[in-house]
């Protein structure tokens, strides 16, 4: 078995155990999830002894990003990531780690709800070998939270510190509701700042 796709048409109540046995299969090569409202169990501790072999995963339910850590501790051989609905912590607070992902290049990501602080830790400890970001951020309105990954000076700063291999930055954010002009101005603004030599 090299590829393991995994959808369900019903919504799983009894989820514990699910990521566990799909880890546990250790001649899978790429793996796909969609569960209806699957959550990473609490249960499921840091992998200490047992890993996958899995080297791409996509993830396309969601997941909280204090709960991704546990999961990437299960696949340190893991060169393709993509998650569909990455969420802000349950816990208020990404944890700080010492899993290796040598091989993790090319990450994807949907973000709801992530502040950039939560982002920005969970670069410096998993993706600071990674050659291809891609990111998409959809926002209702427009406000002091939804501007905080629109700071081309942060993420220079992020990029240039901790991502050195990183090749291609695919960043996708998109506002619906800019009802005034002053908020078009304010965001064409910010936007203009991504026009630095260093960011093109």
């Amino acid at each position: 078995l090299s590829s393991l796709i995994i959808t369900s048409i019903d919504t799983i109540k009894n989820h514990k155990n699910i990521y566990y046995k799909i880890f546990r299969l250790s001649i899978s090569k790429y793996c796909q999830i969609l569960i209806e409202l699957l959550q990473c169990p609490k249960s499921l501790p840091v992998a200490i002894n047992e890993f996958s072999t899995i080297e791409h995963l996509i993830i396309n339910h969601e997941i909280s990003i204090d709960q991704l850590p546990i999961l990437l501790s299960y696949v340190p051989q893991l060169r393709r990531l993509s998650i569909g609905n990455l969420k802000e912590p349950k816990l208020n607070r990404t944890g700080r780690g010492s899993i290796s992902l040598n091989y993790l290049t090319n990450v994807s990501l949907k973000l709801h709800d992530v502040n950039f602080d939560d982002f920005e830790i969970l670069v410096t400890n998993y993706f600071r070998q990674i050659q291809v970001l891609t990111i998409a951020i959809q926002y209702i309105g427009f406000y002091d939270d939804s501007t905080q990954y629109l700071n081309a000076d942060r993420w220079e700063q992020l990029i240039s510190t901790h991502m050195l291999n990183l090749h291609i930055f695919d960043f996708q954010l998109s506002y619906r509701g800019l009802d005034s002009n002053d908020e078009r101005q304010a965001f064409e603004i910010l936007i203009n700042k991504f026009n630095s030599t260093f960011l093109i």
